[in-house]
């Protein structure tokens, strides 16, 4: 692989997997009510580590250049090949958070042209049987829920993560949910990744004209 080529890989792996939370082994995060998170630099060398290991391969080197908290998390700076990017991690460094997203692209893509009848689209996912797996604080779990504006209320939603515990729920388990926004189609095929009316329409049958 071209070397020129491999930031753009990077970015196109954080597209494919926009807002998806990629789980390593989710479990209740024991680190935390045992006082033992990470320092934003362990969480920080953790996840240029996971890079270099599982997504570029020798291929070239991702550099940290730094890690600092933000809303809770750490968010990690690093440098591949001159690119910047930036991704989140926990502070029990067990869920990545890629970042590397276009936003103009994604509204392009959303656009402001919804449908006439954003409620019957959002009742028909229902009826057809779609379960939107998601979590409070996942960001593109509320940007899939922005599209539906007030019809969301109708969205066959269900939320994965219990608040007291912050453990994934029995069901979201039972479900095999291993990352967030996940849809369940009405043949029970999950898929994952914040996903456009457009797109819905398509893995529903559900029209939105």
């Amino acid at each position: 692989m071209n070397n020129k080529l491999i930031p753009i890989a990077i970015i196109i792996v954080g597209v494919l997997i926009a807002g998806v939370i990629v789980y390593t082994n989710y479990q209740k995060p024991l680190e935390a009510e045992q006082g033992k998170l990470l320092s934003s630099q362990e969480a920080g060398e953790k996840l240029i580590n996971f890079i270099n290991n599982n997504i570029l391969q020798e291929q070239t080197k991702a550099s940290l250049i730094e890690a600092v908290e933000e809303n809770g998390l750490y968010k990690v700076k690093f440098d591949v090949e001159g690119e910047e990017v930036e991704w989140h991690i926990t502070k029990d460094g067990e869920i990545i958070l890629p970042q590397a997203i276009d936003l103009t692209e994604v509204e392009a893509e959303t656009g402001s042209d919804q449908p006439a009848s954003l409620e019957e689209f959002a009742k028909c996912l229902t009826e057809k049987g779609m379960k939107f797996y998601g979590a409070e604080w996942c960001s593109w779990c509320k940007k899939e829920k922005e599209l539906f504006a007030e019809a969301v209320q109708y969205l066959p939603y269900i939320e994965c993560v219990d608040e007291e515990s912050d453990e994934l729920t029995a069901e979201c388990q039972e479900a095999g949910i291993s990352s967030f926004p996940t849809w369940q189609l009405p043949n029970g095929e999950l898929v994952s990744g914040f996903k456009t009316l457009e797109e819905l329409s398509e893995l529903s049958g559900c029209s939105i004209q």
